[in-house]
């Protein structure tokens, strides 16, 4: 019953969504046509006016200089996809010890914790985290 349900929710989804996507394309496919109506407008209008060929020439070549496509809604030309994957930031070393040093920190932490907070677990957690942050590990798993 349940999957008959989630079937029937994902095919109205569905269908919501082609509608909308349909709709889209009309409203893109109106906006088009009046752009081009007021263009028409404009190039009927100049060359209804009592000026020479060379001027009707140059405000129809500047009123068309106007129109143009929008800007892209995603501007792919700042994407990093095609960057090169850089090497690794850390040595094999250095992550083997941040490895090693976040397995003892875990585990003074879970003494410390059971400790409510007092003893030489917490202080000896303290002073391995602050060796984690002087050795720079974080860069060597975020990147």
């Amino acid at each position: 019953m349940l999957r008959d349900l989630t079937m029937i929710f994902s095919v109205l989804i569905s269908v919501a969504s082609l509608s909308f996507g349909v709709y889209k394309n009309i409203e893109a496919g109106n906006a088009k046509g009046f752009v081009y109506e007021q263009a028409y407008r404009v190039i009927g209008a100049v060359n209804n006016a009592s000026i020479g060929p060379a001027a009707k020439a140059s405000i129809v070549d500047a009123a068309l200089g106007t129109f143009g496509t929008p800007p892209p809604v995603i501007d792919l030309s700042r994407s990093s996809a095609d960057t090169p994957v850089q090497g690794p930031v850390c040595s094999e070393a250095l992550v083997s010890n941040c490895v090693n040093l976040a397995g003892q920190l875990a585990g003074l932490n879970a003494s410390c914790l059971r400790g409510k907070g007092v003893g030489d677990a917490c202080v000896q957690a303290s002073q391995i985290k602050l060796n984690i942050d002087g050795l720079g590990c974080l860069d060597c798993f975020t990147r």
